[in-house]
């Protein structure tokens, strides 16, 4: 940043001691050039007059011009002789070019700058006039442009020694900038190579200006707070998964050492047998809930969304599941529109999060009691819920009932439910996935409802419509 700065200020005071000094330069030979012409206006007006007297340098009529001294003044006759000349010294004596002076224009004053024999520079003012009988002649002024030059000489070595000077201060100060600005940078790279080596505790000092170093430091610490959650997540479900895994495979353990101590009989073979079945079934069923969470958390879960009549699917998910319910002498309901209702969404997908609502509902319900899946429209979207007459959900879990693995917290465990606790995880991945809204509601000893949205579509699809039309033209 010191060495891009630097070549920026370089620059910018290269271009601007390249214009002042051109400039400056530019300004002093005109006004040395606005001098010459004024004094040689003034002897043209002097000769037209008819007054023979000419004092050079007075400039009583134009104060605001340089006042001057010529080195030399010429009065050129026509045929090129020098009627009247006066030079400081010899050596500012100009020859006369005849041929030269026949180009100049009347009227106007052409301004030259020659080299006398000793390399002096000298600014020549040359008009072309007419005196009072109407006889042409020419006037010819000349100054030493030596002054001029020191002053040149002394401007560019003062920018000559200023430039560097502001080039080093300049550096200096964007150094100290560059160092002051960077060291919070400097504090989040060491926090990150601190991250890297695994402690996630670690947190970047936030400056108490919120410019764009504290704006980085914020979103930083908030990256790091996120990724340490989602660390804290993982590690957790990696210990609740081995926790789930290890229990039935202990009993299936246990069962089988038990077995092959003596001879058994075949009845309690068949028992063993049965009992591992079950956990077997239990372990493919867990292990199917993460691998479908894995995919998700991986992106590698493709939902092929296509129209669904959601009324429908609802009406069938509640025949198909009403057994389950009747088996524990429970009442299941459904209360749907008249009308149908159309989604885009993942049939196999809106059938499993149907199933897991109603199972969940049914196994946190008391026998006797009643569940109910609703089905309505609110605002350009499907509003399903699933309510129950169950123990409800104590207000401590309701916040963490979606997390995976938690069933209820230890003030309120309940030993009878069954079940991993990744059932209501997969519905929310489920409802997410589709652009959906999923919240609980729940009375501890009132039931408990789950309310669902998801967005409408604009019409049903074709084929629907058409075996509409041929249902009504049969009908008639």
């Amino acid at each position: 940043m010191t060495v891009y700065y630097l070549a920026i200020l370089a620059a910018i005071l290269l271009l601007f001691g390249t214009a002042i000094y051109a400039y400056l330069s530019r300004s002093l030979l005109l006004i040395i050039d606005n001098s010459l012409d004024a004094q040689a206006r003034s002897i043209e007006r002097l000769q037209g007059a008819g007054t023979p007297e000419y004092i050079p340098g007075d400039h009583a009529a134009n104060t605001d011009l340089l006042p001057i001294s010529p080195h030399v003044t010429q009065i050129i006759d026509e045929a090129g002789e020098i009627a009247d000349e006066m030079a400081v010294t010899e050596i500012y004596r100009l020859a006369v070019d005849l041929n030269k002076l026949d180009r100049l224009p009347w009227g106007e004053t052409v301004f030259e700058t020659l080299y006398l024999k000793n390399g002096e520079p000298m600014r020549v003012a040359t008009r072309r006039a007419k005196d009072i009988d109407g006889d042409p002649y020419f006037i010819r002024i000349g100054e030493s442009l030596e002054p001029l030059r020191g002053a040149q000489s002394r401007l560019f070595l003062v920018l000559l020694l200023a430039v560097p000077t502001a080039l080093l201060l300049g550096s200096y100060g964007g150094l100290l900038l560059a160092n002051q600005a960077l060291r919070p940078v400097d504090r989040i790279t060491r926090a990150a190579e601190q991250i890297g080596d695994g402690d996630l505790s670690e947190r970047v000092p936030v400056p108490p200006k919120m410019d764009e170093i504290g704006r980085l430091a914020t979103t930083f610490n908030g990256m790091i707070a996120r990724l340490q959650a989602a660390f804290e997540r993982q590690r957790q479900f990696t210990s609740d998964a081995s926790h789930e895994l290890r229990t039935p495979l202990a009993v299936m353990r246990g069962d089988i050492e038990i077995a092959l101590r003596r001879e058994r009989s075949t009845e309690e073979y068949q028992r063993v047998l049965t009992s591992n079945l079950e956990e077997i079934l239990r372990l493919s069923r867990l292990v199917e809930d993460l691998l479908t969470l894995a995919r998700a958390d991986s992106g590698r879960t493709q939902l092929r969304c296509e129209p669904v009549q959601f009324d429908r699917l609802c009406r069938q998910m509640v025949e198909y599941i009403t057994p389950l319910a009747q088996q524990r002498s429970q009442t299941l309901t459904y209360n749907g529109p008249q009308s149908d209702i159309y989604i885009s969404a993942d049939l196999q997908r809106l059938k499993q999060l149907l199933l897991n609502l109603l199972d969940n509902a049914i196994k946190y319900t008391d026998p006797g009691g009643a569940i109910t899946l609703g089905l309505n429209v609110e605002e350009r979207e499907a509003v399903m819920s699933v309510s129950d007459t169950g123990r409800g959900i104590p207000a401590e879990d309701l916040p963490h009932i979606f997390e995976r693995f938690f069933r209820r917290s230890r003030t309120t465990s309940d030993k009878s439910a069954s079940g991993f606790g990744l059932g209501l995880s997969i519905v929310k991945w489920i409802v997410d996935s589709h652009g959906g809204k999923i919240d609980a509601s729940s009375d501890p000893g009132g039931g408990t409802t789950f309310t669902v949205r998801f967005p409408l579509i604009a019409e049903a699809p074709r084929e629907d419509q058409e075996n509409k039309r041929e249902i009504t033209e049969h009908t008639k």
